[in-house]
């Protein structure tokens, strides 16, 4: 098992060395973003990048998904797994062209030519990086996809510096950079892929692969489409409730849970390489148990200290109107906790290709959103959305914990997580007294740490490890 742990830290840190550095960039620039941008504004930004999500996962059928999975398994055949997901990117690409196009001249919304534009370039450029990321992956060129996280980050500030702070020109600036930064970060990835030229035009993968890669995409279009339900819809019933300027508070209100987002999306890149390379039924030497239980306790550990810093960083992040995101951002906080497990079980099923269940969990996860953000928004506002979120991701973690134990034997301890989250939730209750409830909160972490300590001890054990290994080294 040494040599499974050593395969997952070695991900781990690579991608923490990426994601850290870029994350923290983004995280300082939003006081920038909220002095320089209105709440309208911010929010207009929000819902075109939110809209061209959905186009992502609709137009593209998932394909970069079935390129990660594929491409690991076929090694004979990954340059042409590749190719047919560059394919599969541009019919979704002219598929996207025309409905921007039918719902610009219906006028839907009342919003200038470049809006539509705008959601077509973020769409394909993050379309774009996702495949390219996904095939590197498959190749264990592991560094590789870091230092692309790093160039589309480097890209999206130099592009705010430019087009925000020198030329000035608004909402415009802001999109370009959004825009730039994965675009950039693909040409380096299609370098690092050392596919020919000609390949992108010649090679073609069989029959048969692409026909298993688009039934293994299909039930993953209603997946993402129910992530983005549980992530954004909320946006949607946020601007028609309470208004654009709303949203942008909404939206600035999930820049804090980021910090948490960073945690788990570098472990579940890691994590999911493992998952597909070591998955045992049996879990006999314990390695998805141990790990999962080791992931829930870091997870659940690092939320609470965040909730706890929540208003002290909003005051230093929050200019202006957005001050008060500070009321969502701890709650949201939980939401991304709660994701975090989901993903880790999600990556046993992606491991036996079971992406109906993938499906189906987070559909039913999507169909409570949609009937709490009714309930909720209306009746308490922005926070009604963001309990919502809450709740749909609670919902999910459970089914997918249940469906999880017929494909692997791995012992959780469920009774225990369960204690916590609770204090987890009475935490963000005293964050939203009077004072705070900083001395509740306090104990409340120390309590969780407490519950946790064997797997403190053991985070501690072997960071303590290579620590020493590295000193004797040198």
């Amino acid at each position: 098992m040494k040599e499974k742990y050593k395969y997952l830290t070695k991900n781990v840190l690579i991608f923490a060395v990426s994601s850290f550095g870029t994350k923290f960039l983004s995280f300082l620039l939003v006081p920038f973003y909220t002095s320089v941008l209105t709440t309208a504004e911010y929010g207009i930004a929000d819902i075109i990048t939110t809209t061209a999500t959905l186009m992502m996962y609709i137009c593209t059928v998932n394909i970069a998904d079935a390129v990660l999975r594929f491409a690991i398994e076929r090694k004979k055949d990954q340059s042409e797994i590749l190719v047919f997901g560059i394919r599969v990117l541009f019919i979704g690409s002219l598929v996207a062209i025309l409905f921007l196009t039918i719902t610009a001249q219906l006028r839907i919304a009342d919003w200038p030519l470049m809006y539509y534009i705008f959601i077509f370039l973020y769409f394909w450029s993050t379309a774009l990086y996702q495949i390219m990321t996904s095939y590197l992956r498959a190749l264990d060129k592991v560094m590789e996809v870091a230092v692309a996280g790093i160039i589309s980050t480097a890209a999206m500030i130099a592009g705010n510096i430019i087009f925000l702070l020198v030329i000035k020109i608004g909402i415009y600036g802001y999109l370009i950079s959004m825009v730039i930064g994965p675009l950039i970060a693909s040409i380096y990835c299609i370098a690092k892929a050392k596919v020919k030229g000609r390949d992108y035009i010649k090679s073609v993968c069989s029959t048969a692969v692409q026909k298993e890669m688009l039934q293994y995409c299909a039930p993953l279009i209603f997946n993402n489409i129910a992530l983005w339900i549980n992530a954004f819809l909320d946006k949607y019933f946020v601007t028609a409730i309470c208004g654009v300027e709303a949203n942008g508070i909404y939206a600035v209100a999930s820049k804090i849970p980021t910090i948490l987002s960073t945690f788990y999306t570098v472990f579940s890149q890691a994590w999911t390489l493992s998952a597909i390379r070591e998955f045992d039924v049996e879990d006999s030497d314990g390695f998805f148990g141990k790990t999962y239980k080791i992931y829930n306790a870091a997870i659940t550990m690092v939320c609470s200290v965040i909730i706890l810093f929540n208003v002290p960083l909003a005051r230093i992040l929050y200019a202006k109107d957005f001050f008060e995101a500070w009321n969502y951002s701890s709650v949201l906080l939980i939401s991304i906790m709660f994701n975090a497990m989901t993903a880790f079980l999600g990556s046993i099923f992606s491991a036996v290709k079971d992406s109906k269940v993938i499906a189906s969990t987070t559909v039913v996860s999507a169909v409570c959103n949609i009937v709490l953000n009714a309930l909720l928004i209306p009746k308490f506002g922005v926070l009604g959305a963001a309990i919502a979120t809450v709740a749909s991701y609670m919902v999910m973690w459970a089914l997918r914990l249940g469906y999880a134990k017929k494909y692997i034997k791995m012992s959780v301890s469920l009774v225990k997580d369960c204690i916590v989250y609770v204090l987890l939730i009475a935490q963000v209750a005293l964050e939203h007294t009077a004072d705070h409830g900083y001395i509740g909160q306090v104990v409340i972490v120390i309590a969780i740490i407490v519950i946790y300590r064997k797997y403190v001890g053991a985070i501690l054990g072997q960071l303590l490890q290579k620590v020493k290994a590295k000193m004797s080294r040198g």
